[in-house]
């Protein structure tokens, strides 16, 4: 018997390991390099295939959002370079993780996602609430939205954006705005320019537009599981925490204000941590395992 995961990403990496046949920890099937691009308010997560093109990226916001408002998106390469926006709320990634999965998305993006997932979690608030937020995303709005027009065709149309968003309305706060501006009347699903700098990631050119930063991660590494043991209500629980190491280093231009956002680099990476967290329940057990079910 296995527990509801603690922590987003590891909810994710149990999924990831049913869905892929991942058995073992450590870093032997995760590819060479990691990319998340910061545009606009959001950070892009790449996600790729075997053949190494990109199937999409996935969006997490840098700015506040509300329930109510969109808080995730994927951006979905098509044929011909094209893009569909949809939009996601953060109880629905489990699901997404496994469309992916079929859709061939490597084992090494998946957990560079859900690494990122994580790194949410810990300041990111009502992530367990559904607000009912999804469905494709035409302007920065949801596919229908009569106020997409409407915004695009305001000169400037981040007053009316950050007020929607402030409302809890089914925008995306620092992304609709790139994707809106100036579409009012046009037969286009998103902003050109933003689509241009869409187009460019998707080639993994590393300096698309002038005010995108690229995060460049090696594969993590792990420590050991550390266990605790508890007896309850005639069965054991077993928690397991583990740290999950990573290295970076940041290109481009910061997305808020286009300064030089270089920090680190290849030869000189910078680290962060992760404290990955699961609980797994036994009854016909009398100590815990060194690892949890799901050793990801």
């Amino acid at each position: 018997m296995w527990s509801k995961m603690k922590i987003q990403g590891v909810v994710l990496a149990g999924i990831l390991a049913m869905g892929m046949g991942a058995s073992q920890s450590n870093a032997q099937d995760l590819g060479s390099r990691a990319y998340v691009h910061s545009v606009g308010g959001w950070d892009l997560i790449e996600v790729k295939d075997a053949t190494d093109s990109v199937l999409g990226f996935w969006g997490i916001p840098r700015v506040p959002v509300e329930v109510g408002n969109i808080r995730r998106l994927w951006f979905e390469a098509l044929p011909n370079n094209d893009w569909d926006v949809w939009a996601f709320e953060p109880v629905a990634i489990s699901a997404k993780v496994q469309s992916l999965i079929q859709a061939g998305a490597t084992s090494a993006s998946l957990q560079f996602l859900m690494s990122q997932e994580s790194m949410n979690a810990d300041t990111a608030i009502n992530l367990d609430v559904d607000g009912g937020v999804e469905g494709l995303v035409i302007k920065g709005f949801i596919s229908g939205d009569p106020l997409a027009d409407a915004a695009g065709a305001l000169a400037d149309p981040d007053p009316m954006i950050d007020l929607l968003a402030d409302v809890g309305y089914p925008i995306a706060p620092g992304m609709t705005d790139l994707m809106v501006d100036g579409t009012a009347g046009a037969n286009v699903d998103m902003n050109p320019a933003t689509k241009v700098t869409l187009d460019c990631l998707r080639s993994l050119d590393s300096s698309c537009g002038d005010c995108v930063c690229t995060r460049t991660e090696l594969p993590p590494t792990y420590s050991v599981w550390t266990v605790y043991e508890f007896t309850e209500q005639g069965r054991l629980r077993c928690e397991y925490s583990r740290t999950e190491s990573h290295l970076y280093w940041d290109e481009g231009f910061f997305a808020d204000n286009c300064e030089d956002c270089t920090d680190g680099s290849a030869d000189s990476p910078l680290p962060y941590i992760i404290i990955q967290q699961t609980t797994d329940y036994w009854y016909d057990l009398t100590s815990c395992p060194e690892t949890p079910l799901f050793d990801f």
